[in-house]
């Protein structure tokens, strides 16, 4: 060996040239001879589908734009006007209810939405309520928020526990007294009261409203992960978002002047059009709308995503979204469908979806017998019939077991529809089942 080529031990990793999130391990999602009903996404047939739809809005946008090109300008920093007002025409016609352009602000999806929430409107020692069992990346995302304190709620087939929620707030901001750095509130609640990651489960307007009365008696925020509510697979209309059912409750006994908005509604295209587009949206209550406006962030980088907004707010205007998401919405009612009917007919005694087969969304929530531990099936399933779920305690905040019992959803899984087609999620969800049915046999004087 030379002198100057560096030991074996020395040389530079290999370079990681991964095409996508999944890439690079077993269990990748595209792996054909594995089925991995673990990742919430688009499928790549549907996702072949966005090909067309970006090369018509495209066109569409670029010959708009050969006057003033203004969408190669720094953007403003709520995104462009015409890009928000197309939005608000879309979601009014699609949540049938009104939405307000002005109280929508550009980002780029759900999960900047949740950083903008926590980084503008949050004491940064402030503190974060969650349901007990909860989409597991958030976790990860408070647990970057070092200063802030994680708290987890109670969570029932309604949503969470209204009165858990507030005396575990009350608690809380007893401890913190008045301290304050000048941020709009103490405290969020991050939920998901529509097609709940992991358990599918819709927050009732009865718990809805309690929950609205309790952040505005406490003065904390409520932080909406609003990412499945137009996907909506049962009859009538879709469950009514937060953000809405705010605007209709009467002001607080006592309060004076103008009520002061608690609900923030994140949303985002990765669900119904695609993922790597980074495009979504907070509606907002005009006071944080205006300090989002006025944000150095945002100011710096004149907002965020302005062309793909541009290219976008094309593809509303031709239409072409309305129709990719009624071709989403029967596509997905058709997965879950297929495999909520092979689980259903192939369960082995003590399971159960839990609490119900969704009517919207992307995800089931599987119930496990008694002492049968969520983890050792998903590897038993794994290693003898290459399917895979994600085991429920990855959703808790806890994530473990402690001196207070388990985990919430350790004896659950978490299995997704929007990947697959119909006939893969019926034979994974029957060699599923053939795996529990296994390990139940095997261990059966274990289960109580």
């Amino acid at each position: 060996m030379s002198a100057d080529q560096p030991p074996e031990a020395a040389q530079p990793p290999p370079t990681r040239r991964l095409r996508h999130l999944f890439d690079g391990d077993e269990t990748n999602v595209y792996n054909s001879e594995f089925c991995n009903l673990c990742a919430g996404t688009p499928g790549p047939d549907l996702l072949r589908r966005c090909v067309d739809i970006f090369e018509e809005a495209t066109a569409h946008r670029m010959a708009h734009e050969r006057k003033d090109a203004f969408l190669f300008q720094y953007g403003a920093t709520d995104g462009p006007w015409d890009f928000r007002e197309e939005l608000s025409r879309f979601l009014s016609k699609r949540y049938d209810d009104q939405v307000n352009e002005d109280d929508l602000v550009l980002t780029c999806g759900a999960s900047h939405g949740l950083q903008l929430i926590l980084n503008s409107f949050i004491e940064p020692d402030g503190v974060i309520f969650v349901e007990e069992v909860t989409y597991m990346i958030a976790i990860a995302v408070f647990r970057e928020f070092s200063g802030m304190k994680i708290v987890s709620v109670p969570f029932s087939d309604t949503g969470v526990v209204a009165s858990e929620l507030e005396r575990l707030a009350r608690e809380e901001k007893a401890k913190r007294g008045d301290r304050s750095t000048g941020k709009p509130f103490w405290a969020v609640f991050y939920s998901i009261p529509v097609y709940h990651n992991p358990t599918g489960v819709c927050t009732s307007q009865e718990v809805g409203a309690e929950v609205v009365r309790v952040a505005q008696s406490l003065g904390f925020l409520v932080a909406c992960d609003d990412v499945y509510n137009l996907l909506h697979y049962g009859a009538g209309a879709a469950p009514r978002r937060l953000h809405s059912l705010e605007r209709s409750l009467a002001p607080p006994a006592g309060a004076a002047g103008p009520r002061r908005r608690h609900v923030v509604s994140n949303g985002s295209f990765s669900k119904i059009l695609a993922p790597g587009v980074r495009v979504g949206w907070l509606e907002a209550p005009a006071d944080l709308v205006q300090q989002l406006r006025t944000s150095g962030i945002l100011r710096s980088g004149g907002g965020v995503n302005s062309y793909t907004a541009g290219v976008i707010c094309s593809a509303l205007q031709l239409g072409l979204l309305d129709k990719h998401l009624d071709h989403l919405v029967a596509t997905f009612r058709g997965r879950m469908r297929a495999l909520c009917d092979a689980l259903e007919a192939a369960l082995p005694a003590g399971c159960s979806l839990h609490p119900a087969r969704p009517a919207g969304g992307y995800f089931v929530w599987l119930r496990l017998p008694p002492g049968l531990d969520a983890e050792a099936v998903q590897r038993h399933a794994r290693d003898t019939r290459r399917v895979s779920a994600f085991p429920g305690a990855l959703f808790s905040p806890a994530s473990a077991s402690s001196a207070h019992g388990p985990a919430a959803g350790s004896s659950h899984l978490r299995l997704a529809i929007a990947f697959h087609d119909e006939q893969r999620l019926a034979a994974a969800a029957r060699d599923l089942c053939s795996a529990i049915a296994e390990l139940i046999q095997q261990r059966g004087d274990v289960l109580v």
